[in-house]
């Protein structure tokens, strides 16, 4: 079998025929602990859901800065939101020989189920149950942008979490701090201030942008919205302009991530800040540290999250 996946000439074609179909039926992939004994990997792989969210880019620039620094370099693979895409890019890191996974999305159950036990994984900025994990207290992050609102006198506070039709881990903790700061302080959540999307194939940039405008159109709108992306916040920004809604006089909003263009002077968002360097350094670490001494002792690290104050929102208007 090993001429066969070494692609060896000295093999006969009528058994290199019958071997690549037991190959196929059977699902065998190579053992890729077995192969770094001959050869460390210094190579790690990072699996990113969708690139164009800027949070995900940017925490995979800080992990590759992280990595050359100990003289480790990363395969980056994309599977764009798809999990049909999933298996093929987690096969192509196993056949590179990559000492170790790092996940920035959660992936399906079965995707996991090809590393076997024999390739490190760590999952970064998300968590997954009983999988190692460096990531921030989610839940928290949104208890502090309701409670930073209501303390602006807001009452009528929504909550935004399209765009993670593919993070229901995410989503659901996200949407469990807002719950929290609303029962809180004693207010009541109204299906009119909820915009989520929970599983199943994510929607057009339209159409998220017609949600929105729906949201903010009724008679009795939200003064205030909590979005579970930085990225959501931008398109609600996006939507406001179209409506003459001025941000933050007729509505205040805090994001969550804190990606590079959310402090831009233009923009200014208010948001719930995500430690990316922090998170990057410690994934390395332990990812290394795990390919490295066999991960005896590694435990999941969970950091706080931290409310950033910019312009987007501001006390509540009288007339509001």
């Amino acid at each position: 079998m090993s001429n066969v996946l070494q692609g060896k000439g000295t093999v006969a074609p009528e058994i290199r025929e019958r071997v690549q179909r037991t190959i196929a039926k059977i699902g065998y992939r190579p053992n890729a602990g077995a192969r770094s004994m001959r050869q460390r990997s210094k190579v790690l792989g990072v699996v990113v859901g969708d690139l164009k969210n800027p949070f995900h880019a940017e925490l995979a620039a800080f992990i590759e800065q992280f990595a050359a620094e100990q003289q480790h370099s990363i395969l980056l693979v994309s599977t764009g939101g798809f999990p049909e895409r999933e298996s093929e890019r987690l096969r192509t890191l196993i056949e590179q020989r990559v000492a170790a996974v790092l996940f920035l999305s959660s992936p399906d159950s079965s995707t996991l189920k090809l590393l076997g036990d024999d390739i490190p994984r760590v999952f970064v900025s998300v968590t997954m149950p009983g999988e190692l994990s460096i990531s921030v207290d989610e839940r928290d992050g949104t208890r502090q942008a309701v409670e930073h609102l209501v303390g602006l006198g807001h009452r009528r506070i929504a909550f935004v979490s399209m765009m993670l039709a593919d993070e229901p881990h995410i989503e659901a903790n996200r949407f469990q701090g807002y719950v929290d700061g609303m029962m809180k302080a004693g207010l009541s959540i109204s299906p009119s201030l909820l915009l989520r999307e929970r599983g199943g194939s994510s929607s057009s940039l339209q159409e998220y942008e017609n949600q929105i405008i729906g949201l903010l159109s009724q008679h009795d709108r939200p003064t205030a919205i909590v979005a579970a992306l930085d990225r959501i916040a931008l398109e609600i920004i996006s939507a406001a302009d179209l409506l003459n809604i001025a941000i933050p006089d007729d509505l205040s909003l805090v994001g969550f991530d804190d990606v590079g263009i959310s402090g831009h002077s233009r923009i200014a968002l208010t948001t719930i800040a995500q430690p990316m360097d922090e998170l990057a350094k410690n994934a390395v670490d332990l990812a290394i540290g795990i390919a490295h001494k066999n991960g005896k002792g590694a435990e999941s690290v969970l950091l706080a999250s931290r409310l950033v104050k910019r312009r987007t929102t501001c006390s509540l208007k009288s007339d509001n």
